[in-house]
């Protein structure tokens, strides 16, 4: 009689941030973060832009737009408090866009194999725009976000 056993696959294990957006908790992948910072004060804000392009930051010398994915995806009332807070992002060509999400929560290790697939049911933000999910042991549901298409070029010149 054959005995299965499953290996744990490290290859396929990634360390993401997660965050809270309205009542759902998100995660990106970690190595796609710079830094997380506090809501800045000083927003020099853009003319003619859609509503979630908050404005622009000097990050160290960096220009940064800063674009508030709760306004964008309607996760409930935007409120900026002591929670609220700016994950800036490296992007695929090298730019740093900074999101703002209600409030950062932990670094979490995920088996990139155990995601669901998303449907466009359940998460406010469509599911172009996320990579999958999977159930914590609490019974949570942490939902992986896909941020290089949620920051893309393109999705900022249309919205």
């Amino acid at each position: 009689m054959a005995v299965e056993t499953r290996e744990f696959n490290s290859t396929n294990t990634n360390e993401y941030m997660t965050f809270i957006l309205g009542s759902m908790k998100y995660a990106i992948e970690l190595p796609k973060i710079r830094e997380i910072l506090t809501y800045p004060e000083l927003i020099t804000t853009l003319p003619n832009t859609s509503e979630w392009v908050k404005g622009l930051i000097n990050l160290r010398g960096e220009v940064v737009p800063i674009l508030d994915t709760r306004i964008r995806f309607g996760t409930g009332e935007a409120i900026y408090d002591d929670n609220t807070a700016v994950i800036a992002i490296i992007t695929a060509d090298k730019r740093m866009v900074g999101i703002v999400v209600d409030k950062v929560d932990d670094v979490q290790k995920i088996d990139s194999n155990s995601l669901s697939p998303v449907s466009d049911m359940g998460s406010a933000i469509p599911s172009k725009y996320l990579k999958g999910f999977l159930r914590m042991e609490n019974s949570e549901m942490l939902v992986v976000m896909d941020i290089e298409a949620v920051i893309h070029k393109e999705e900022l010149k249309y919205s």
